[in-house]
């Protein structure tokens, strides 16, 4: 094991190899964090010592429709507020810091600029993520502040700005784009003070919101287009209008339960005119998508919502298609507002994926009473692009997306191709600027750009909204680096800190692979050696010296043993290193496969693990999944002990290696979900008998937890998340090697962590956004939890003081934590002035943190006292002393500089600065004293080279 051994507990896998659990406990290192509202200009680290804590019928004609009355579960809600125990309170103490990295970014899905009340529109304006919340900037996109705290969920569908007071913004929570790693949301919040503070507004069960109209004039009239659940039927979709400002919402219109609203679209000149585009569509798991449906269409109302009319039915005749439809966008022109577009998927005829001889690009001239097909251009049937834009000062300059942005300057006879240099494909969301055409933003799976010359030039914006499906620790470098993947963006790795002034930049990231990025592993023995995948079990194998990559994809025309059948592969392929034979590769099919040789050679383990196995296949009916292998966990205590779980439920384990396999999944509870995702099995690091598991339901239409434990190598369960929220699911679980009743569960809104081995559980930390958190690993030396979010990016926490939590510890009068070591290091400026653009994560701060527990307030504080090996003090500080944890930096420095000696420094700064050794904190707090010995080193001197 490496001086930082490391843990990985990620959401698919069990960790890496770590040969033993360290000896001793360590501290944390220091944290600090920007808060939520804090700019993400350049931080440069305090170099000083710091206390940081951180349906509707079919008819085409008219129908009434009484205004359904607002329901319970509707109205706007205030989170409740609870006294907080000691408990509580200690693990509240603990701050994350944000790694980023924004290189890459992630899903933007909702952009919203404030109209300006004269000239030029303003530098300020909004942008909505796929899992990353909502983002302002005040000054052009020089510097955005996340501005999401207080949404319960950070999945963003729509965001709008009332046109008559800007300070009033609403979100819609949940994403509209139904693809597979959509999360759910819980509503539509307000914001009447510009996104300081938000309340939530109701219309919860929704899950997902298409879009929020504001009236022009009246910012308490408020339109809601509701898709409503993705993987399961429900009633609470539809188009909805409130004109209190969301005291009470009336449900206008309704399909039926699996067709709700994605587009809704208002006459420019006259508010009481809206179009609403409905979409059938639901998620049975897996790839398997129905976007095509009886559900589908468009509708237009002249009076407010009283009344609507289907345009897409076949008895207008009207132009429009009216069977087979799939997603629909739809744009008004704000110059001549009875000019309409529509872009329509119809799956019929279709022998292009972007061509529909009966879908595509449809202009109506007339407010949409007839309508002509201008393209053929169209979105493939049953995905979730289609959306259309056009030029507010043109009718004829349109924009559409698929996975590419696409302009039209006739009227949309003709499009030219995609020819963005350098952005990212995949669009969602455009704002065109009224004033000027050629200021362009749009949103796409990379982020944000802008643009000020229509398109020929783009500038991206940084901000840290990274999807990450995994993350591991790779500690051959000191300090240690992590490496993930992400959502559409590749596999990226990156250091935990450097020892730059300026902090983290996006310069120190680099990527190992590309597609989306999924599972990543770097041998403990052969740190330039990285294996990772992208989707479909696309795995190779690079050496970081000589950028040579190796496919290492096992090619099985034959894995049904003389079957003729090939291996069936997730979207997510697993893939683990032995931890007793860093040589050997597990890999997740529908078989387990092992690789031996680095990945040269490879053989199958056991029989087909899923419930789609060729001699009893299951029926591909209701909610399915790829029938793949998902998770995969290896013993550290026993090598022969192997677990596999797959994305249809099924539980298996081992203890030969492999020759024999038993299926524990039978053995749950009675109840338990079985035939979901088995989304993480972590092998005990304290008891060989001993396993971990958790299943995500989200694609079930389950939003519950569902976390289990066996002792007898799965013949018995236990279920252990009754205290994890209700509705928030289970995604990952990660055990703690020095502590082992200490557990944490990522959720679709965060980390919960146990301290009684999943008696009670609680919220872990107090600046972690509302956010889903697929993988978690640890780093042992430095006793740090890296987080890997799917929607901002990696944080890290330390959690050593954690580690030391027992049945007695808060009553103790006092408690002075085990420290990690701690690295003396000059500081550099590799990085010029250039300006407030770039994106910078902070380092912790330099030196050591020392973290202690008081019962009771000290209005004195502590005192505390740096001993050197010879028994002289070096250092005198005095603490903080809050009742609680408590924390204090010692910046590695002496009170006095140390005599020189021969050929040693001359400067102060210099002598003041502590050698490597071994030192003893002592704490004293009247007659009690409490010590503990912390090591300092010599930082490593820096590879030559960018990466290693």
């Amino acid at each position: 094991m490496t001086d930082d051994g490391e843990l990985t507990c990620p959401r698919s896998e069990a960790a890496p190899r770590v040969d033993r659990a360290p000896p001793f406990r360590f501290g944390p290192r220091a944290v600090e964090s920007p808060s939520p509202g804090t700019s993400i200009a350049m931080i440069r680290t305090p170099l000083l010592c710091a206390t940081v804590f951180v349906g509707l019928a079919a008819c085409a004609v008219a129908q009434r429709r009484p205004a359904a009355p607002a329901r319970s579960d509707t109205g706007p809600t205030a989170p409740p507020s609870a006294p907080k125990d000691s408990l509580t309170r200690f693990l509240e103490s603990f701050s994350y810091r944000n790694l980023g990295p924004a290189a890459y970014s992630g899903r933007v899905t909702a952009l919203a600029v404030p109209s300006p009340k004269a000239g030029s529109y303003p530098n300020t304006f909004y942008v909505g993520a796929a899992g990353g919340g909502v983002w302002k900037t005040t000054n052009g996109g020089t510097t955005w502040q996340p501005v999401s705290e207080g949404l319960g969920t950070e999945t963003i569908g729509d965001l709008a700005v009332a046109p008559s007071d800007t300070s009033v913004v609403w979100v819609g929570t949940g994403e509209k784009n139904s693809l597979r790693s959509q999360w759910w949301g819980d509503g539509v919040y307000k914001s009447t003070d510009g996104g300081k503070k938000w309340t939530n507004m109701g219309l919860k069960d929704t899950r997902s919101i298409g879009r929020i109209v504001i009236h022009p004039t009246n910012p308490d009239v408020v339109y809601v287009a509701a898709l409503g659940h993705l993987w399961g039927t429900n009633t609470e979709r539809g188009v909805y209008k409130t004109v209190d400002g969301g005291k009470t919402w009336a449900k206008l219109l309704f399909v039926d339960d699996t067709s709700g609203f994605v587009d809704l679209e208002m006459d420019p000149s006259n508010p009481d005119v809206l179009y609403a585009a409905a979409w059938h569509r639901l998620r049975w798991g897996g790839g398997h998508m129905q976007g095509v449906g009886k559900g589908s269409g468009i509708y237009k109302t002249a009076d407010g919502g009283r009344s609507w009319t289907k345009l897409t039915d076949p008895a207008l005749k009207n132009g429009l298609p009216t069977e087979r439809l799939g997603r629909i966008g739809l744009a008004v022109s704000a110059k001549e507002p009875r000019v309409l577009y529509a872009v329509i998927q119809v799956d019929r005829g279709v022998t292009d994926p972007q061509q529909g001889r009966y879908g595509g690009v449809f202009r109506s001239a007339d407010a949409g009473a007839t309508w002509t097909q201008v393209n053929d251009l169209q979105a493939i049937p049953h995905y979730y692009y289609d959306d259309v834009w056009v030029d507010p000062a043109n009718p004829d300059h349109i924009w559409t997306v698929s996975p590419s942005l696409l302009e039209s300057k006739d009227g949309g006879k003709s499009f030219a191709p995609d020819s963005l240099h350098l952005v990212h494909g995949d669009y969602h969301a455009l704002w065109i600027d009224p004033a000027d055409p050629g200021h362009l933003i749009i949103g796409n799976d990379g982020g944000v750009y802008a643009s000020r010359d229509g398109g020929k030039a783009w500038e991206h914006m940084a901000i840290p909204i990274g999807q990450f499906y995994t993350v591991i620790v790779d500690s051959s470098l000191t300090p240690y680096q992590v490496c993930g993947g992400l959502q559409d963006n590749g596999v990226w790795c990156g250091p935990s800190r450097t020892r730059d002034t300026l902090g983290i930049t996006d310069e120190d990231w680099y990527p190992v692979n590309g597609g989306d990025g999924m599972w990543v592993q770097i041998p403990a023995n052969d740190p330039f050696t990285v294996y990772s995948g992208w989707q479909y079990g696309h795995l190779s194998r690079l050496d970081l010296r000589t950028w040579k990559r190796d496919d290492i994809t096992p090619l099985a025309l034959d894995a049904g043993q003389d079957s003729g059948y090939p291996l069936t592969w997730g979207w997510t392929t697993p893939i683990l290193v032995s931890q007793h034979d860093p040589t050997v590769l597990y890999v997740g099919a529908n078989h387990l496969i092992r690789m031996t040789h680095r990945g040269d050679d490879w053989e199958l383990l056991g029989p087909d693990m899923t419930r789609a196995s060729r001699e009893h296949p299951a029926p591909e009916v209701g909610h399915t999944s790829y029938h793949a292998v998902f998770a995969i966990a290896e013993s550290p205590r026993a090598a022969g002990v192997v677990w596999a779980g797959s994305d249809d439920g099924l539980v298996w384990s081992t203890r030969d290696g492999g020759k024999t396999w038993v299926e524990v999944s039978g053995n749950l509870p009675r109840g338990a979900p079985t035939a979901c995702w088995v989304a993480a099995i972590v092998a005990s690091y304290h008891a060989e008998r001993t396993a971990y598991l958790v299943y995500d339901c989200h694609s079930r239409d389950d939003y519950q937890p569902h976390v289990y434990r066996t002792d007898d190598f799965g013949k018995t369960w236990t279920e252990i998340g009754q205290g994890l929220p209700k509705d928030a699911g289970s995604l990952t679980i990660c055990e703690d090697p020095a502590n082992a009743r200490l557990l944490w569960v990522g959720t679709a809104t965060g980390v919960w962590v146990t301290a009684d081995g999943g008696k009670t559980w609680r919220r872990f930390g107090k600046n972690l956004p509302n956010v889903p958190v697929e993988a978690m690993a640890l780093a042992f030396a430095q006793r740090d939890l890296v987080v890997a979010t799917h929607g901002r990016g990696l944080w890290v926490v330390p959690v050593g003081p954690l580690e030391e939590m027992s049945d007695t510890l808060l009553a103790e009068a006092v408690h002075l934590f085990a420290l990690p070591p701690a690295y003396q290091h000059r500081l550099r400026d590799t990085h010029p002035d250039w300006g407030s653009r770039p994106y910078v994560a902070a380092n912790p701060p330099r030196g050591a943190v020392i973290v202690y527990y008081l019962k009771d307030v000290q209005s004195d504080g502590v005192k505390l006292a740096i001993v050197a090996a010879a028994g002289d003090t070096i250092r005198h500080l005095t603490g903080p002393g809050y009742p609680g944890v408590n924390r204090v930096t010692w910046d590695l420095t002496r009170d006095k500089p140390r005599p020189r000696e021969l050929g040693g420094p001359t400067s102060r700064e210099d002598l003041k600065q502590v050698e490597p050794g071994e030192y003893v904190v002592h704490l004293t707090l009247g007659p009690r004293t409490r010590s503990q010995r912390i090591v300092v080193r010599e930082w490593p001197a820096d590879r030559l080279g960018r990466l290693r």
